[in-house]
C-alpha cells in the first residue's frame, strides 16, 4: 500500500513536472496588428497634353515615412480603355517615390499608385484630367518662359562637383523655388536626388559627389507654383 501510494504521488510530481515544461515561460502571443500603410498620389507640373509632369506618392507608415518599399509603381491608363502603363518609380528620399510621364492626349485619366512595402500592399487611385490645348490668347495667364543655365566644375571620380543652376522665368530671377538635381549614371536605372539651396538672384547650388568614372545624365527640376520646368545635362566623370 505504501509503495502504491509512493508511486503515485511521483507520477503527479513528473506530471505536473511537464505540464510546467510545456507552458513557455512568460507565454506571450505577439497578437499587435502592423500599422496601415498609407500613399497618397501627387501630380505635379501642368497638366497639358504632350507635357511632361511628374507622378509622386508618398508612402507611411502610422507616422513614419517608409524609405525602403520593396516596389512602387503608377499605373495609368485612360478612363474607359484597358490599355495601361506600368511605370517603375524611384525613391527620391522622405518617404517620396518618383517618375517622369507624359499624357498625349486630352481627357480623363486614372492613376493607380501599387506600393508593396513591410509585407503590405496598398493602391491609391487618383482621377487625372487633362484638359485640351488652350487656343492662342485664350488665356486669361500671361505665357510662362523659363530658362536653366546650368553649370558643373570639372569631376573626378571619387570627389565631389559644385553644380549651379541659375533659373529666370519671363527674363526676371525666379526665387523661392524648389530645384533638385537628379543624377544617374549613364545605362543605369538608378538615381539619387540632391536639394539645390538657394545663393539668391534665382541661383541654386550644391555639392553631388561620384565614386565612379563614367558618362552621366544630370535633371534639373525646377518647380514653383504651376511652374515645373526641366533640363537635361551630360558630364562626363574621370
Amino acid at each position: 500500500m505504501k509503495k502504491l501510494y509512493m508511486c503515485t504521488a511521483m507520477l503527479l510530481v513528473i506530471l505536473a513536472g511537464c505540464q510546467e515544461s510545456e507552458m513557455p515561460e512568460d507565454k506571450e502571443v505577439n497578437s499587435a496588428v502592423p500599422e496601415s500603410m498609407d500613399a497618397s498620389i501627387v501630380i505635379k507640373g501642368k497638366l497639358e497634353p504632350g507635357k511632361e509632369v511628374i507622378l509622386e506618392t508618398t508612402v507611411k507608415q502610422g507616422s513614419q515615412l517608409v524609405n525602403e518599399a520593396d516596389e512602387v509603381q503608377f499605373e495609368v491608363r485612360k478612363s474607359g480603355q484597358d490599355k495601361r502603363e506600368m511605370l517603375e518609380a524611384k525613391n527620391t528620399g522622405s518617404g517620396m517615390y518618383q517618375v517622369m510621364h507624359t499624357f498625349e492626349e486630352q481627357g480623363k485619366y486614372i492613376v493607380v499608385s501599387h506600393v508593396t512595402a513591410k509585407g503590405l500592399h496598398v493602391m491609391p487611385e487618383k482621377e487625372v484630367v487633362v484638359p485640351e490645348h488652350e487656343s492662342e490668347g485664350a488665356s486669361v495667364h500671361p505665357s510662362t518662359d523659363v530658362s536653366i543655365e546650368f553649370q558643373s566644375n570639372p569631376v573626378k571620380a571619387g570627389n565631389s562637383s559644385n553644380f549651379e543652376a541659375t533659373v529666370e522665368l519671363n527674363g526676371k530671377p525666379l526665387t523661392n523655388a524648389d530645384v533638385n538635381f537628379e543624377v544617374w549614371k549613364e545605362g543605369s536605372e538608378e538615381s539619387h536626388f540632391t536639394k539645390a539651396e538657394e545663393d539668391g538672384n534665382g541661383t541654386y547650388l550644391n555639392k553631388v559627389s561620384f565614386e565612379e568614372s563614367g558618362t552621366y545624365k544630370v535633371q534639373v527640376h525646377v518647380e514653383k507654383d504651376e511652374v515645373h520646368e526641366h533640363q537635361l545635362q551630360t558630364i562626363q566623370v574621370n
